[in-house]
């Protein structure tokens, strides 16, 4: 059994809604606006704008729904992060450039964003999509963090410079320039201004609010990042024998203190970004 969700907008939903109106089927399902059966494929619409195809084969739905809302796939280079709303471990940027075929395969693979996918998930299908679609990664483990918050740096800014880069990278790779596309965290006069300074600047670039529902390449990025952000979380748990948690919750308080106490302030910098509020309340001499 194949599944695939498609993001959509509300006006979109209300064709969708015409174009299976023959086809549906009774579902007491509160958050569906309807259920519809083709071709073997079961159709679930939510009112939230996400629809879900089921089935052995959702290749041949998906391009005809596609169809019907005058979508065209196209080549970009998606930008992504992950990392920076946990205390522990690193930020890891991904920039992966995606072609139309690679679209297609993307898709079979159910990619969607990292955020609503669980680890399981990420580890069976980043690896495949790494192998397979042309990207580059970099990744600020804390101690530079650190160093960089020092010298006056915000997160907005090292998240700016570590997307230049990583973009700069990825269409080094490519014969010709194709879209590229980031998650936008601030504004692009803001973005632009924190990489004012450096010596090779990516300028043509879309930036969008939840990207990854615009082009796969972005949602393909956050994969691998987040992939990448595991392992190195992996990494530093057995380094200091401590399995660090993920995210900045109370919880994660804790474990900083427990860290602190345990093994001193030099190892807890080396796998804690030090400026986090989870942190700094705790007044850590």
């Amino acid at each position: 059994m194949k599944h695939y969700t498609i993001s959509v907008n509300d006006l979109e939903l209300t064709k969708l809604n015409k174009v299976y109106q023959y086809h549906q089927v009774e579902d007491t399902n509160p958050y569906l606006l309807f259920h519809a059966e083709h071709n073997g494929i079961d159709i679930l619409a939510y009112k939230t704008g996400k629809v879900l195809l089921q089935g052995k084969e959702v290749t041949h739905e998906l391009v005809s729904i596609k169809n019907h809302l005058n979508r065209e796939d196209y080549e970009a280079i998606g930008s992504d992060e992950v990392g920076t709303g946990d205390v522990f471990g690193p930020i890891v940027v991904c920039a992966l450039y995606a072609s139309i075929s690679d679209i297609a395969y993307l898709e079979s693979l159910n990619v969607r964003d990292s955020k609503n996918m669980n680890d399981k998930a990420i580890i069976a299908i980043a690896p495949k999509i790494a192998k397979k679609l042309i990207h580059s990664l970099l990744i600020l483990p804390p101690r530079k963090y650190n160093e960089l918050v020092g010298q006056g740096y915000n997160l907005n800014k090292i998240k700016a410079l570590l997307h230049n880069q990583a973009i700069i990278k990825t269409s080094s790779k490519l014969k010709t320039p194709v879209a590229v596309i980031v998650d936008q965290f601030c504004t692009p006069q803001l973005y632009f201004n924190y990489i004012k300074d450096e010596t090779l600047i990516y300028r043509d670039i879309d930036f969008h609010v939840r990207a990854e529902q615009i082009h796969l390449s972005v949602a393909a990025a956050s994969i691998i990042a987040r992939y990448a952000f595991l392992v190195k979380m992996d990494e530093y748990s057995k380094k200091i024998d401590t399995t660090l948690l993920k995210g900045a919750s109370k919880d994660v308080d804790e474990m900083v203190k427990d860290i602190y106490d345990s093994k001193g302030l030099k190892t807890l910098s080396l796998v804690t970004k030090m400026n986090f509020k989870n942190v700094t309340k705790q007044n850590l001499t």
